[in-house]
C-alpha cells in the first residue's frame, strides 16, 4: 500500500469490478474529486486484506464502479492481540475510546457495563454500530489494514466469566490503588498471550467489581500517582503496550 495515496475501507472486497457503496462513492468522488482512471487503496476492514483500485466509471445515474486489483494481506495490522475491557463512560468519551483504541493497535474493544457506569445503553446493537464505524474511520486515518473487533456492550461479570475460563489470556485491570506498576506486569509478560486490560468508569471500579477481576485472573495494577480520566486511560495504557511489549511468537 502507498503511504499518502487515499485509502477507503471496503466491507467485502473482491477483484473484479465492483459498484462503490454510497458513502464510499460520496468520499471518493465528491470528497476527493477523483475521476475515472484514478487510482486509490481499499482495505476490508473485517479481513485485514487490500488492495488497489482503480476508479473506472462515473455513471450519471448510478453508482461509481471500481476495478479492484488482486488481493494482498493488509502492510500494516497489530503485532499481537490486545483486547480492551472499557467501562461505559458518558457523552462521547468513549468515541474517544474507540478512536484512540483503534489507532494504537486493540484488536478488540468490548465496551463494559459496571456498576459505576453513567451510561446505561437502551439499543445495545445501535450503540456497538456506532462504534464500529468510529473503529473503520479511525482505521483509515492511520493507516491500518484492519479494525478491532467491537462487541455489544456486555455487563462487566459476563466478561470476567469469559476470559477467566480462558488460559490463553493475560489480564490486568486499572487501579489506581493498586501497589504493582503497570511497567513491572508488562515486563513479565511472555510473548505468547493475549493480552486482556480492563478499564472502569468514572468513580472507578467498586471494590467488588475489583475482587471480581482479581479472582478472574486479572492482576491489579497501577499507572502511577497521576489520577487519569477514564478516557485517557487507554491511551497511556496501549501506548505503553507498544513501546513495552514484545510481538506475538
Amino acid at each position: 500500500m502507498s503511504r499518502g495515496r487515499l485509502r477507503v475501507p471496503l466491507t467485502s472486497l473482491a477483484p473484479g469490478l465492483l459498484p462503490l457503496p454510497e458513502e464510499a462513492a460520496a468520499y471518493v468522488v465528491r470528497v476527493h474529486r477523483l475521476k475515472a482512471g484514478d487510482r486509490f487503496d481499499a482495505f476490508d476492514p473485517e479481513r485485514g486484506v487490500e488492495a488497489e483500485v482503480e476508479l473506472v466509471d462515473l455513471p450519471a445515474r448510478a453508482a461509481p464502479v471500481v476495478r479492484v486489483g488482486d488481493l494482498r494481506a493488509a502492510s500494516v495490522l497489530p503485532a499481537r492481540r490486545v483486547t480492551l475491557v472499557q467501562a461505559l463512560s458518558k457523552g462521547e468519551k468513549m468515541d474517544a475510546v474507540v478512536r484512540d483504541a483503534t489507532e494504537l493497535g486493540a484488536t478488540r474493544v468490548i465496551p463494559a457495563i459496571a456498576e459505576r457506569s453513567v451510561a446505561r445503553p437502551e439499543d445495545a446493537a445501535g450503540r456497538a454500530d456506532r462504534y464500529r464505524r468510529i473503529a473503520v474511520q479511525a482505521a483509515r486515518q492511520c493507516g491500518r489494514g484492519d479494525a478491532p473487533q467491537i462487541d455489544v456492550p456486555t455487563p462487566l461479570g459476563a466478561i470476567l466469566t469469559e476470559f477467566a475460563a480462558r488460559p490463553d489470556i493475560a489480564g490486568c485491570v486499572l487501579d489506581p490503588e493498586a501497589r504493582a506498576p503497570l511497567r513491572d506486569w508488562l515486563f513479565n509478560l511472555s510473548p505468547e498471550p493475549e493480552v486482556v486490560f480492563v478499564v472502569g468508569p468514572e468513580g472507578g471500579f467498586t471494590s467488588p467489581e475489583l475482587l471480581q477481576c482479581e479472582r478472574s485472573g486479572f492482576a491489579r495494577v497501577s499507572l502511577g500517582p497521576f489520577t487519569l480520566r477514564t478516557e485517557t486511560v487507554c491511551a497511556a495504557v496501549l501506548g505503553a503496550f507498544l513501546v513495552f511489549l514484545p510481538p506475538a511468537g
